[in-house]
């Protein structure tokens, strides 16, 4: 893809808790339609990164540009004036889900739609039969129709993560960020979590970008990899490149003896 506007540009982005530099001097493009694992050991800056993008967080000063989708998200340390309006196509994923467990399934997979919507219907929870329909396709999209009527914190993990995409689906969202979304589950839900995300890569033309701890998923999944190591990027390519060897350099000497038993 050579004139799409990137779905995610980051340039010169630095991020620093303290004495600790999260991210030190990152820069990283995504193409639209690109499904991209960010990889690496914890306090790496992954999902820095990824909140930073989202203008989740504010990066330091001296940090270039972050922009999605065209749209100016941060530079400079400070959030863009529209930043409210340059996410209506970005859906972030949490860990936890985010979901309001007193609601509905089908009322927090609406609440997608809020940010089209005028405040006052929203705040009254009056949405209109077109939002109504679009939240049961998403559902149905993801698997989750028969669960509609239920109360979220009745859910498992995974039918909350699932009914989280379905959230993002009605939001409209071409970008979708995912922080650690399986982290919490079981390897089942696990499984149909990133299946989910990766049908909607390769059928909607989703923009995906997620964070995994779980190096085989980055593997199975992701057509690229990019991993950081003490906020830096220190391997962006194939996900299949990802051998023992890179493994071994991303994540240190114990992943050898973690993975492979110490075996030469």
């Amino acid at each position: 893809m050579t004139d799409a506007v990137p779905a995610l540009q980051a340039e010169n982005v630095f991020m620093t808790f303290g004495e600790t530099r999260a991210l030190d001097d990152v820069s990283l493009t995504v193409q639209p339609g690109e499904m991209v694992a960010l990889i690496g050991p914890s306090g790496s800056g992954k999902s820095t990164l990824l909140r930073v993008a989202a203008a989740l967080q504010t990066a330091d000063s001296k940090s270039g540009p972050v922009a999605v989708l065209g749209r100016t998200m941060q530079t400079g340390g400070k959030l863009a004036s529209g930043v409210r309006g340059n996410r209506a196509r970005l859906g972030f994923i949490f860990q936890q889900f985010n979901l309001v467990g007193r609601l509905s399934l089908f009322s927090n997979v609406m609440i997608g739609a809020l940010g089209r919507m005028p405040v006052w219907r929203g705040a009254l929870g009056l949405f209109p039969n077109s939002v109504k329909q679009t939240a049961m396709d998403a559902l149905e999209r993801v698997g989750m129709a028969e669960f509609a009527g239920r109360r979220a914190s009745k859910l498992s993990g995974g039918q909350q993560q699932r009914g989280a995409i379905a959230r993002a689906l009605v939001q409209g969202a071409k970008v979708l960020f995912a922080d650690e979304p399986i982290a919490s589950l079981d390897p089942v839900s696990a499984r149909k979590v990133m299946e989910l995300l990766r049908e909607l890569n390769r059928t909607d033309g989703l923009t995906v970008v997620v964070t995994l701890h779980q190096v085989d998923y980055a593997q199975r999944y992701c057509d690229r990899a990019v991993a950081l190591s003490q906020g830096r990027i220190v391997y962006d390519g194939p996900a299949t490149g990802l051998d023992r060897g890179k493994l071994v350099e991303i994540y240190g000497p114990e992943f050898e003896s973690a993975f492979y038993g110490g075996e030469a």
